[in-house]
């Protein structure tokens, strides 16, 4: 699969809200982070489980619209997500997504997040990247293609849709795992002052058809002064370990035109789009 068919299928699954779970986002308040965990890494079927990174790649996109609006806090900093999952045989899974973040003073923010190359698309040339700028001021969100210089955009209430359908689905499965929280005390990573917290869930034996119980366990390093997840590695037996880095961060104010479309881009509607695929089908080549 090429890039251009990655990015038709990122739109579709933005555009027919599909409620795929997200791990914790960069940006989430103390509240938020105490909800059920997402299951981005857990689900291996249904749209995007043949595709390079799997539903891990597919919960990074997805979270390209995450969080709520923080104000006066700015910064800009490179992330890397990663996922390394040890088969039985002794065989080595290693995905691994790279960005950046920026947030302005005014809560606007820029989320840029390049694939992986593997499988076919370490044959089909350059990496695809995506950007996400969602923008509190006009209630706008964007999603930028960056070959064909197109901007598809939607309001801002059809991110909150999402997130709606997310944290449903999150609270799905039956019987709630045991959860218990620790304290991690504080350090200072990248500059920055952080509280770190272990948190560990058991999904009880016969929960999931498992004869035994499944011990999970979250260590998340926040920073209330930007109110944002610093570095955050979660442990899942099944699964193997994710991690979130947020690294060589600049408190400065982000230049302004970082959160805005460039002027030889071409806006697209979402509901132009929603048109075109009632009427017509998948456009060649993404949006």
């Amino acid at each position: 699969m090429n890039d251009k068919s990655l990015i038709f299928a990122v739109v579709m699954l933005l555009v027919l809200g599909v409620a795929l779970s997200v791990t914790a986002q960069s940006s989430a308040t103390p509240a938020q982070q105490s909800a059920p965990p997402a299951k981005a890494l857990m689900l291996r079927r249904g749209p995007g489980a043949g595709m390079p990174g799997g539903m891990f790649a597919y919960g990074r996109i997805m979270g390209g619209f995450g969080g709520p609006v923080v104000k006066n806090a700015p910064f800009s900093a490179q992330v890397t997500r990663e996922s390394i999952q040890v088969l039985a045989d002794g065989n080595r899974i290693d995905r691994k997504v790279t960005g950046t973040f920026a947030r302005d003073a005014v809560g606007r923010t820029r989320r840029e997040m390049s694939f992986p190359a593997i499988g076919p698309l370490a044959a089909s040339g350059p990496v695809p990247r995506f950007v996400f700028i969602k923008d509190p001021v006009s209630g706008k969100n964007y999603i930028l293609n960056e070959r064909k210089k197109t901007a598809l955009e939607m309001n801002m209430a059809f991110g909150k849709k999402f997130r709606a359908l997310k944290f449903a689905h999150s609270r799905m499965g039956g019987k709630a795992p045991e959860v218990s929280t620790e304290s991690l005390g504080t350090k200072t990573i990248n500059g920055v002052a952080a509280q770190g917290t272990r948190t560990t869930r058991i999904i009880p034996a016969g929960q999931i058809g498992n004869e035994k119980p499944i011990v999970i366990t979250t260590e998340k390093w926040y920073s209330p002064d930007l109110q944002t997840i610093l570095s955050l590695t979660r442990t899942d037996p099944r699964f193997g370990t994710s991690t979130y880095q947020l690294m060589n961060i600049n408190r400065a104010d982000p230049p302004q035109s970082l959160f805005m479309v460039p002027q030889d881009y071409t806006v697209k509607p979402i509901r132009a789009f929603k048109r075109h695929l009632a009427r017509r089908g998948p456009p060649s080549g993404g949006f």
